[in-house]
């Protein structure tokens, strides 16, 4: 997409149709911010009229958001429907060890990738006001970064401050409201940061899910670790290394797979690295596949599909 001219009356299309999503989706300024590459502030200024920068700069990429949009909903409009939840016992576990986190404990959830786990915790969040789900990275290792993701998640906004203050924020916004913080990809963070989120559990009552790889548990339990109060802490582990019994039918009868000699190559996907993530990403490629050749999903089109995704299975 061109640059917009500054006082192009598209600048004014762009702003109608910003103030307009926002209020049908529900969604904030920060949230908007991250799938425009704007600032949340210069969002907010931008749609109230009363932006002092370029105007036209900003009109470009909202536009340009809500193409993508459109062409996004245009492709899946005539994909095959991907189920949009699937209760795996995997899920239903670990849905109990975050309710159970949520009466005020302090909880560390350990699994392979590919099973479940982020969907999981998201659905929990979607379904309680009171819980909040913050995803770490490598740039929010130190407690001021994973503190800025935390008050973002818990609906602080873009909160400054020493780590000290980020924490006071942080701790005043969820002390007394029986909920829960769920901290995801926790094996990115520093001893330090992981002992701050141990002072607010013991600080506030709130509920805290660590959630991670195998890594976390390397971290915790390692002997020169600076992490022995928070081993302490814990009051359930959960370690899993694999799906459990039924995940891997929960997850084929979802997607309507009831060919048995399909089931048994999807079932050999699901027992490699990737688990049941490979599986359904298997699984779309070859629905997409046989949906537009007009055909039935087939074993071929799951070997097709395997193959696409590098994926090393007999048959």
């Amino acid at each position: 997409m061109e640059m917009v001219p500054e006082n192009s009356p598209v600048v004014t299309e762009a702003r109608a149709w910003l103030n307009t999503h926002k209020e049908e989706q529900g969604l904030s300024w920060p949230q908007i911010a991250r799938l425009t590459d704007v600032a949340s502030s210069t969002l907010s200024a931008f749609a109230a009229g009363k932006y002092a920068g370029n105007n036209g700069a900003v009109a470009t990429k909202v536009l340009a958001y809500r193409d993508r949009r459109a062409a996004q909903a245009e492709i899946a409009a005539d994909l095959p429907k991907v189920p949009k939840w699937i209760e795996t016992p995997t899920a239903q576990r670990l849905t109990s060890l975050l309710q159970w986190a949520q009466s005020g404990e302090f909880v560390l959830i350990v699994t392979t990738p590919g099973i479940g786990k982020t969907k999981t915790a998201e659905r929990f969040e979607e379904n309680d006001p009171n819980v909040w789900l913050a995803t770490m990275s490598p740039s929010t290792a130190g407690v001021a970064t994973m503190a800025i993701e935390v008050g973002a998640a818990v609906g602080l906004g873009e909160i400054k401050g020493s780590p000290q203050q980020l924490s006071r924020q942080i701790k005043a916004r969820v002390k007394g409201k029986n909920g829960l913080i769920i901290v995801d990809e926790a094996q990115e963070l520093t001893d330090k940061a992981l002992n701050e989120l141990r002072s607010w559990h013991d600080q506030t009552g709130v509920g805290i899910a660590l959630m991670g790889n195998e890594t976390v548990v390397g971290q915790i339990d390692g002997s020169d670790s600076a992490l022995a109060q928070i081993a302490s802490r814990f009051s359930i582990r959960h370690v899993q290394v694999k799906p459990m019994a039924g995940d891997m039918d929960a997850l084929l009868d979802a997607w309507g797979v009831i060919e048995a000699e399909q089931r048994e190559f999807l079932s050999e996907i699901g027992a490699l690295p990737g688990a049941l993530r490979e599986v359904t990403h298997t699984i779309k490629i070859a629905s997409i596949s046989a949906f537009g050749s007009g055909q039935r999903l087939s074993l071929s089109h799951l070997k097709d599909a395997a193959r696409q995704r590098n994926v090393k299975v007999g048959g």
